[in-house]
């Protein structure tokens, strides 16, 4: 209560103003007051003095009691009102309580004042603090309302007595109820369910009952319109006083558009992966057919050209040993191309480091052809490297590589490996010909490139013009880049 209270006091009898000051003072209430003795004054001082109380005498010349208790209904309903009367009459004080008067004192009582001026006080701060409550509560309700309309989220009770369900209004239009239908039988509740999960959820229901265990569980709903929605619901058990189960409460969500999008992510993952398994299997034939041309059109060839050396030494004595050294050669040729294709099907480095294993087949290629590759590794360990993304990066250098060989026409190329962030940026830029980034991009080269990319969460990029050399980034998540480095072991390709 407040150490000063604001009383309004209606009374235009001088001495009856006078007694009541001094009760009020002599009971010990600590207050200050105003006084009127009219409607205008009365209205003035309930809009701008603002009184904590109102004592007023039943009768004065230019104003009444009841005038004054209607004026007080209509500009402060919560102030408690007080008639102090010698003209009441206690019969028909009763009547005006209740039509809400707080209480009633007689002139020739007031040592009643002050007990019944503390009650009203008492009372009326119950009151706002009630009303205060109530409408706190009536606000989280409307926000955990909003709330669990944008969640698609709603919350159940099933009572077991009574085999009823309580729905809140989210969980009524996840449901497909109109508002007011929060309550159902337990029986109409699962009616609501699909046919085929119906089993599933009545028997989590019992075995959270019988094992007092929480529960929760997906199922499909049908609303009236038959359409199906996808629902998770989480339940725990709920007990009285015995400690004995009453009931389940618990939450129940909408989950539609998320199954709906796992599902369509899971197609879509399946007809990439499909994808990426026809890009390998195209890069494998091609790779075969360019083996099976290889040993057609050149070692074919040769080893018929030693056959019929060999041949000729046996019947020529003369020219025995040239043919025998012409075959030598051509053996020798042979095995040299046999080691190619050996290298084209296995790293050249399958018993050395990554960064090693390009330096090898670097210097191969600068070797067999009239081009200068540069290789450069910025900021990285090929030691916290796991295996797999060593083995993607060797692979797309190999594959950018041997496309440079094929088509570019260039002198010159540069590898850079290089970490940034939670990446590794691999680029790879030639003074070629270039090519139409329009046409290129459905080529089998950079289609592979990007099939061994994707493994890894990982992007390709490529600039380049016709006539202006090619530039191509591939960029790897380091979800492979290891808080220890590995023993480095003999990266071993298949």
């Amino acid at each position: 209560m407040k150490t000063e209270i604001k009383i309004l006091i209606a009374e235009d009898d001088s001495n009856d103003l006078e007694l009541l000051h001094h009760e009020l003072k002599r009971s010990g209430i600590n207050y200050i007051s105003e006084a009127v003795q009219n409607e205008p004054d009365y209205i003035n001082a309930l809009e701008n003095f603002v009184p904590d109380i109102i004592l007023s005498d039943y009768t004065f010349p230019s104003f009444s009691g009841p005038a004054a208790f209607k004026i007080r209904e209509r500009i402060a309903p919560d102030t408690p009102f007080i008639f102090v009367s010698g003209t009441i009459g206690e019969e028909r004080s009763i009547e005006h309580i209740k039509t809400g008067v707080t209480d009633y004192v007689l002139k020739d009582k007031l040592f009643s004042l002050h007990p019944k001026v503390i009650r009203a006080l008492q009372e009326s701060k119950e009151k706002q603090e009630k009303r205060k409550a109530e409408e706190d509560l009536k606000l989280s309700e409307s926000k955990l309302a909003r709330a669990q309309h944008l969640a698609h989220m709603g919350n159940w009770e099933l009572d077991f007595s009574g085999n009823m369900v309580r729905l809140s209004d989210e969980a009524c239009r996840i449901y497909g109820l109109l508002p007011g239908q929060n309550q159902q039988s337990f029986e109409t509740w699962l009616s609501f369910i699909h046919p085929d999960d119906l089993d599933p959820v009545t028997r989590k229901i019992e075995e959270s009952r019988d094992s007092f265990s929480d529960f929760s569980i997906s199922y499909r709903i049908v609303h009236n319109n038959a359409s199906v929605r996808h629902i998770y619901s989480e339940g725990k058990l709920e007990f009285d006083s015995d400690d004995k189960s009453s009931g389940l409460y618990g939450i129940v969500q909408d989950v539609t558009e998320k199954v709906f999008l796992e599902n369509k992510l899971m197609q879509e993952r399946h007809m990439r992966q499909s994808e990426i398994t026809a890009a390998v299997l195209t890069a494998q034939e091609n790779e075969r057919a360019n083996i099976g041309k290889e040993l057609h059109d050149n070692l074919n060839q040769v080893l018929g050209a030693t056959k019929l050396y060999i041949e000729l030494a046996k019947t020529d004595e003369e020219n025995r040993l040239m043919f025998l050294e012409k075959s030598s050669v051509y053996i020798v040729n042979v095995i040299e191309q046999i080691m190619k294709i050996s290298r084209t099907l296995a790293s050249p480095g399958m018993h050395a480091s990554l960064f090693n294993s390009i330096k090898i087949l670097i210097a191969d290629l600068i070797a067999t052809h009239s081009i200068d590759i540069q290789f450069y590794e910025d900021d990285i360990h090929e030691e916290y490297l796991n295996e797999n993304l060593q083995l993607t990066i060797f692979r797309i250098v190999q594959e950018q590589l041997s496309n440079i060989l094929k088509h570019a026409n260039a002198t010159r190329a540069a590898i850079r490996l290089c970490k940034k962030e939670n990446e590794v940026i691999l680029f790879i830029i030639d003074n070629g010909e270039g090519s139409d980034i329009l046409k290129e991009v459905n080529g089998v080269g950079i289609r592979n490139i990007k099939s061994r990319a994707e493994l890894h969460n990982g992007t390709v990029t490529v600039v380049s013009n016709p006539g202006k050399g090619y530039e191509l980034k591939v960029s790897l998540s380091l979800s492979g880049y290891l808080d220890k480095p590995v023993v480095q072991k003999p990266m071993l390709v298949a």
